[in-house]
C-alpha cells in the first residue's frame, strides 16, 4: 500500500465526509474531508502521467506536499493558453494560493509521483497573497513555529523528537492536522497512531499531544487553522 494514502480520522467534526471521488474532476483528485471550514482533496499524479483538462474554483487554497517529487507542467487552457512548470516539491513544504479560477491539464515530467493535498478554504475572507513555506532543513530537534499568519488563517509546524509527548495548545478556530510521519496522537485520553498523509479534523479549543510513533523518525505535523 502506498504509505502516502491518507487516512481520515474523525475526531471532532460532525459534518466531515468520507473519502470520495469528485465527479467534476479526474480520478487523480479524491475529496477526503469536508466541513464548514475546509475541503481537503488528495491529489496524485503518477510518473509521467498526463491528466486531462479540468477546472478548479477561485477558492484560497493551502497546497501541502506529501513527497519529494519532480517538475510538473501545468498547461493552462483558459483564459490564455500558457504552460507553467511547477518546480520539484519537498515533503513537508506548503504553498498558499489566493484562489483564482483555473482550467488546465497536467503533465508529470518526472519518474517520481507527485502527492499533495489541496486544503481549500471556501469561506476565507482574507485577501491572501502567494506564500511558500519550505520544508524544514533539519528534523533533529523540536520545532513549534507559526510559519504563516493572517487575520483568519494560520499555518503552524510542529516537530517532536522526544519520547515525551509534545503538548499542542488549542486553537481558537477550526483546524486540520496533516501528518508527515508516523505519529502518535493523544487526545481526550485516547491514543492512536496516524500515518504519513493522514488528515485529522481538530475542533476549536481542543488540545492534543503528539510524539514519535517509531524511534527512527520524529513526529512531524502541519496544523492549518481558519475561521
Amino acid at each position: 500500500m502506498n504509505k502516502f494514502l491518507p487516512l481520515l480520522l474523525l475526531l471532532s467534526s460532525p459534518l466531515t465526509t468520507l473519502a470520495q471521488k469528485n465527479p467534476s474532476l479526474p480520478p487523480n483528485y479524491t475529496t477526503i474531508l469536508t466541513n464548514d471550514t475546509f475541503k481537503v482533496i488528495r491529489v496524485h499524479y503518477g510518473p509521467h502521467e498526463k491528466v486531462p483538462v479540468h477546472d478548479h474554483p477561485a477558492i484560497p487554497t493551502v497546497f501541502v506536499y506529501l513527497n519529494n517529487s519532480g517538475p510538473v507542467n501545468i498547461i493552462h487552457d483558459e483564459p490564455k493558453p500558457d504552460t507553467v512548470t511547477r518546480p520539484p516539491t519537498h515533503l513537508g513544504a506548503f504553498r498558499i494560493g489566493p484562489g483564482i479560477i483555473e482550467r488546465h491539464a497536467i503533465e508529470n515530467l518526472s519518474d517520481l509521483p507527485s502527492d499533495f493535498l489541496r486544503v481549500e478554504l471556501p469561506h476565507l475572507d482574507d485577501k491572501i497573497v502567494e506564500f511558500r513555506g519550505p520544508a524544514p532543513t533539519t528534523l533533529t530537534h523540536n520545532i513549534d513555529a507559526t510559519e504563516f499568519s493572517s487575520p483568519h488563517l494560520t499555518v503552524r509546524r510542529v516537530v517532536c523528537v522526544d519520547t515525551t509527548p509534545c503538548a499542542i495548545p488549542p486553537t481558537s478556530a477550526p483546524a486540520v492536522l496533516v501528518a508527515f510521519s508516523n505519529t502518535t496522537l493523544t487526545q481526550n485520553g485516547h491514543t492512536t497512531t496516524i500515518e504519513p498523509g493522514t488528515v485529522v479534523s481538530i475542533a476549536p479549543e481542543q488540545s492534543f499531544q503528539i510524539s514519535p510513533a517509531t524511534p527512527s523518525e520524529p513526529a512531524h505535523i502541519l496544523l492549518i487553522s481558519s475561521r
